[in-house]
């Protein structure tokens, strides 16, 4: 029996299209058009697991991993501009399937994050450090100096880029010290104000953990997370932070 076409209200369609931020998600074209002074929708919603796969569908996509078993489920489908959606279905192929249901999943996993980071409460005093980093001349200090970092080395497993080990464990070398001072005096202020941060850290990781996250992915997410409940104006400073949780304890084992 042949599935049918559900009808998407104007809240679904304005869900999906805010998704991918108003652009295709296979060609970066926009989904609306302007003219003259008026506003045009330039997208149709697209099945990214096909709504009735034909026999040749099936064989090109047999084992392939659905993202939800109700075909008609939002999580099943894309706005794309008319002309990918066109190639898109014409026919579909295995390769054209994995490369819409990635880019799917990567806006999925991101409304995921924006419920995370509004669900958890940061302590308003992790400003105060962000602060200070922003304000911190490193020039011949010795920071690094009492400090091993082969700890960070081994918490890191093979879903962390080179790259980024380095990032972190420079991060560690250049501010371990200088943050952890920093957490001292705010302690002077108020006992319980660096406590109560290391806890809502540690949660929030491990909730980035039960997701299965790769860490490259819990580490960027940790300190987006540090970067919008501090209002910090820089990533970089977030980053530290972040980085001083992982030698810290509080990210990673």
């Amino acid at each position: 029996m042949a599935n049918e076409r559900r009808q998407y209200s104007k809240a679904e369609e304005l869900e999906l299209t805010t998704q991918v931020e108003g652009y295709c998600p296979l060609c970066d074209s926009p989904l609306f058009y302007q003219k003259r002074s008026k506003r045009y929708k330039g997208y149709e919603l697209a099945h990214i697991y096909p709504l009735n796969p034909t026999s040749q569908e099936l064989i090109e996509l047999e084992g392939v991993e659905m993202l939800s078993q109700d075909v008609n489920h939002p999580d099943n489908i894309a706005p794309l501009c008319l002309r990918c959606h066109g190639q898109f279905d014409k026919p579909r192929t295995r390769e054209e399937y994995e490369q819409l249901a990635s880019a799917k999943r990567m806006v999925l996993s991101k409304a995921v994050q924006r419920a995370l980071r509004n669900e958890h409460h940061l302590e308003s005093e992790i400003g105060v450090i962000i602060t200070k980093l922003h304000e911190c001349e490193l020039e011949g200090t010795d920071v690094a100096l009492a400090l091993d970092v082969k700890k960070a080395d081994d918490k890191f497993d093979g879903t962390l880029p080179l790259l980024t080990r380095r990032k972190i464990k420079r991060d560690i070398e250049d501010y371990y010290n200088f943050v952890k001072s920093a957490f001292r005096e705010l302690e002077r202020r108020d006992p319980t104000a660096s406590e109560m941060i290391f806890r809502q850290v540690r949660t929030f990781y491990l909730k980035q953990k039960k997701l299965g996250l790769p860490q490259a992915a819990v580490y960027t997410n940790v300190a987006e997370w540090v970067r919008l409940k501090s209002s910090a104006c820089t990533l970089e400073a977030a980053e530290i932070v972040a980085s001083f949780f992982v030698q810290n304890c509080e990210v990673f084992e």
